[in-house]
């Protein structure tokens, strides 16, 4: 074959593979609408990046952690994924996550813009190595119907701690009905709830730096008391799951997610506010959502996989990401946007409450073992609810317990 031919097969080969788009796969477990809306904005992406190519490989919830944890021993992660922000210390800790501060220094990513507590989950050791994507919280919902059969003001929820309570007696004297339905069934769902009230009351779980349990502190003592007193009142009963969606209760602690389906699920009116506040309290909620990483791999696919985090997270994309999920915004440029709050008020007006909420939303402690924290909080809470120990004695036994396990993951 001539000579000058074979150079220009071979210099056309390399032109061919040199403008081969970068392939990369991203692990995610959203499914449904929130998976029709991924699967939109990648494509997007795709459109807009043509020599990159992002491919979302679905893997369900109940799974996804697990098959992070193979790839990441058997070395076969993919190129970027989410997970659930309470995952995120022990996946922080693997070393196999790219630390994206040098990245987001360099395209002037602006932190500040994120608030602040979802962002704790992607800190270790002063890198960054995920960023929030979505969020969810807890605010307060409440039967309209019961309320006008109260006597209360229908469009009006409990400001504080002490209202709650004036609420549910006058809603049990007038409609025999509960006033607040508390989670009292344990694991996460009861920490996770009480952990409110007692960042309200101004505790905390855990000390500045991790090492120390401070559940059993004055706070904590008041909110779990404030808790114990809901039930011996009458305001709340243990054991109870459900009772608001049946109409049994008139109020409920939940999360943004059920501003979807507790207007499909109930046969009443809705009202949504922030949480009552304790008296000289702050505001505060807890927060769920996910965080997005890039996998240690070549400079090449790093390099395009940082470029989608760039593009997912800012501000447009994230506006048109919770219009279509229904996720709580992780970015105050997103909160605050007049087209976006227009929306919510026109479209889900449940949801406002919870966006004006996130500013106050607080970080489940970033530790590798809070699920099993979380636990022994809520094992010891039940014993106080079901009045085999007082809230004092049963956040002492929790705060040893948790302390223990402190110790032993030093």
């Amino acid at each position: 074959m001539n000579k000058i031919l074979l150079i220009t097969l071979a210099l056309a080969a390399s032109s061919t593979a040199l403008a081969a788009p970068t392939q990369l796969t991203f692990w995610n477990y959203w499914d449904g609408s929130n998976g029709q809306v991924l699967d939109r904005l990648i494509s997007r992406f795709n459109q807009e990046h043509p020599n990159i190519v992002v491919k979302a490989d679905f893997t369900p919830g109940g799974e996804l952690l697990n098959k992070l944890q193979t790839g990441i021993v058997g070395k076969s992660t993919p190129d970027l994924a989410i997970a659930d922000l309470v995952w995120m210390p022990s996946l922080a800790r693997s070393k196999a996550l790219v630390d994206m501060t040098s990245f987001i220094k360099a395209n002037n990513l602006d932190l500040n813009d994120f608030y602040s507590e979802p962002l704790v989950y992607g800190k270790y050791q002063g890198g960054q190595y995920s960023l929030p994507v979505s969020a969810s919280n807890l605010a307060l919902f409440w039967n309209k119907n019961l309320f006008k059969q109260a006597g209360l003001n229908p469009n009006r929820g409990p400001k504080t701690w002490s209202e709650l309570v004036t609420f549910s007696k006058q809603i049990k004297a007038k409609t025999g009905k509960l006033g607040f339905e508390l989670y009292t069934a344990g694991g996460e769902g009861t920490s996770w709830q009480w952990q409110v009230f007692n960042w309200q009351a101004g505790g905390d779980l855990l000390s500045k730096d991790y090492k120390t349990a401070v559940v059993n502190g004055p706070a904590g003592v008041k909110a779990l008391q404030y808790w114990v007193d809901l039930i011996k009142n009458g305001s709340s009963a243990i054991a109870q799951p459900g009772a608001f969606k049946r109409g049994e209760a008139a109020m409920v602690m939940d999360g943004s997610w059920m501003t979807q389906y507790f207007p499909n699920d109930v046969d009443f009116e809705l009202g949504a506010a922030a949480m009552p506040v304790a008296a000289g309290g702050k505001p505060a909620t807890n927060m769920g959502g996910e965080q997005l990483f890039v996998f240690n791999s070549t400079p090449e696919r790093e390099k395009a996989a940082l470029e989608f985090v760039k593009w997912f997270t800012s501000t447009p994309v994230q506006i048109e990401w919770d219009k279509g999920t229904g996720f709580i915004p992780v970015k105050a440029s997103v909160a605050e946007n007049p087209g976006y709050v227009n929306y919510v008020k026109n479209t889900k007006p449940l949801l406002l409450p919870f966006i004006q909420v996130q500013k106050y939303a607080r970080a489940r402690p970033p530790v590798v073992d809070y699920a099993r924290i979380s636990d022994i909080l809520a094992r010891d809470i039940q014993e106080a609810l079901y009045g085999r120990m007082t809230a004092k004695a049963a956040l002492d036994k929790a705060a040893g317990e948790i302390n223990a396990i402190l110790a032993a993951g030093k």
